[in-house]
């Protein structure tokens, strides 16, 4: 699933539940990763951006796709 486009509830809510399968088997790791598949709410990256810094939030992996929409596709340049 591209990390750029915008998810339905239902579509995160099944991705969480898988993650969270994934944790109880002690598979931390892929839970983690699965976990970086729904979309950090825009106020989260705008934290993020602002207080980590852009580098620090691309290496995190987080889907940006929901700030992209709210913010535009420049606003970690800006």
């Amino acid at each position: 699933m591209s990390q750029d486009r915008l998810m339905t509830m239902e579509e995160q809510t099944a991705i969480g539940l898988k993650a969270l399968d994934l944790k109880k088997q002690g598979n931390l790791e892929e839970y983690e990763q699965m976990m970086k598949q729904i979309p950090l709410p825009p106020y989260l990256a705008k934290f993020a951006k602002d207080y980590f810094g852009v580098d620090c939030l691309k290496q995190l992996g987080w889907n940006l796709a929901e700030a992209n929409a709210e913010y535009g596709s420049d606003w970690l340049t800006t």
